[in-house]
């Protein structure tokens, strides 16, 4: 019973997420491109006045209201893409990508219009410098992951990434946690650039959701997790107060992206 409340919950939480990026009813126009992808998402909790800096002035960073994410305003996805396509389908830029992306909740202060905003980010590819939102910079990335399974079991996952920037700055991240049942569920989302405040893309995705942890909820599959960020231009967002909410693991996500 309890298992079926968190699932439900969570569901719930997502369909907000959701909501955070698209206002209203999207139709979208022009598809550049689509991938095949897993992430890690952290929801994190971290100093406003230092958000704030990051975005436009015509957006005002804010919190996720409820849910299994409840109190954070500060994402950071990893993503490792193992099929990038074209709009005809053909491989995109060699066909692969990986990177971290940085990403706020925020409402626009004019619309009303509450969305994503991607505020930075690394890539491993020259390609996708300074990419469609025009903020990504390289970056060496090294992701290590091991999965122990028998029988039916969910199986315990470590995971284990390493990005460096070109001025010798890191961001590590070691977790290991116990999978469990993914939610299965697909999800329209628009996303803004911190850049070019005006310039979005429209996401059509499906994906499978494993909530790794959760404070809010309760729930907690981690039997250890390091997260370290030594890059002097992020010393203010992580001086060690910001806080962890929740834990996402995605091994299934399949997108669609255009532009209107």
């Amino acid at each position: 019973m309890l298992r079926k409340y968190i699932t439900t919950f969570f569901f719930l939480s997502m369909v907000l997420v959701g909501t955070l990026s698209v206002a209203q009813t999207v139709w979208a126009e022009n598809l550049v491109e689509s991938t095949v992808e897993t992430r890690l998402l952290l929801a994190l909790r971290v100093g406003q006045e230092e958000i704030q800096k990051s975005l436009p002035a015509t957006w005002q960073g804010i919190s996720i209201p409820g849910g299994p994410m409840k109190d954070a305003n500060f994402f950071v996805v990893f993503i490792d893409s193992f099929l990038v396509q074209d709009a005809q389908g053909k491989p995109s830029k060699g066909g692969i990508s990986r990177g971290v992306v940085f990403a706020v909740p925020a409402k626009h202060t004019q619309t009303g219009e509450i969305a994503t905003v991607v505020t930075g980010g690394f890539t491993a590819s020259i390609d996708n410098v300074p990419g469609a939102y025009k903020i990504y910079a390289q970056a060496t990335l090294r992701r290590e992951q091991t999965y122990k399974v028998a029988n039916i079991e969910g199986g315990v996952v470590d995971d284990f990434w390493e990005v460096r920037d070109t001025q010798g700055g890191i961001i590590e991240l070691r977790i290991q946690y116990e999978r469990a049942l993914p939610l299965r569920t697909k999800q329209d989302q628009k996303l803004y650039s911190a850049v070019e405040p005006t310039f979005y893309r429209i996401y059509k995705q499906e994906m499978a959701m494993d909530l790794v942890k959760s404070i809010p909820t309760g729930v907690d599959h981690v039997k250890n997790y390091r997260f370290n960020v030594a890059m002097p231009k992020l010393k203010n967002l992580f001086n060690g107060n910001e806080q962890l909410v929740a834990v996402i693991a995605y091994p299934m996500y399949v997108r669609q992206i255009f532009l209107p």
